[in-house]
């Protein structure tokens, strides 16, 4: 009997072994968990003071960003508007242009017309006027030799 007595004795000590054991285990790997955790919280804390320190600053400088580029395409729409305009009286300037060129055209053609028919009719009198008369040139007159 005292073997039966010993036995429930003996899984007891190997149970308690085996948990023991177990912990070891255990305290193994969270004691180096544990180490790296502290680090990576210090390092957080190291990140959150520097982040308290620029923020501002950075905060500011967006800030100051976003209000010059608001200006900037304000004032891209405002030079956007002018040169709508400007575009708009040059298409009225060229269509001038065009009309003006047409009736510059239209009157010089016929202007041209005008001052060849004139000068024909020069030639022809100077040449039935000449017919009659002869000029001088060997003597260095410039006139009709009578």
């Amino acid at each position: 009997m005292a073997e039966k007595e010993a036995k429930p004795y003996m899984i007891i000590e190997i149970e308690i072994g085996i948990i023991a054991l177990a912990a070891i285990v255990l305290l193994a790997f969270f004691v180096p968990l544990l180490i790296q955790l502290r680090k990576t919280v210090q390092e957080s804390e190291r990140l959150l003071k520097s982040l308290n320190y620029d923020l501002p600053n950075l905060i500011k400088e967006a800030t100051g960003s976003a209000q010059v580029l608001n200006r900037i395409a304000s004032d891209v729409q405002e030079a956007t508007a002018r040169a709508k305009v400007l575009g708009n009286a040059m298409g009225a300037i060229g269509d001038t242009v065009n009309q003006i060129h047409g009736a510059i055209r239209t009157k010089a053609g016929s202007l041209v017309l005008n001052a060849t028919g004139l000068v024909a009719g020069v030639r022809a009198a100077v040449h039935a006027l000449g017919k009659g008369r002869r000029w001088n040139h060997t003597d260095g007159g410039s006139g009709p030799q009578s």
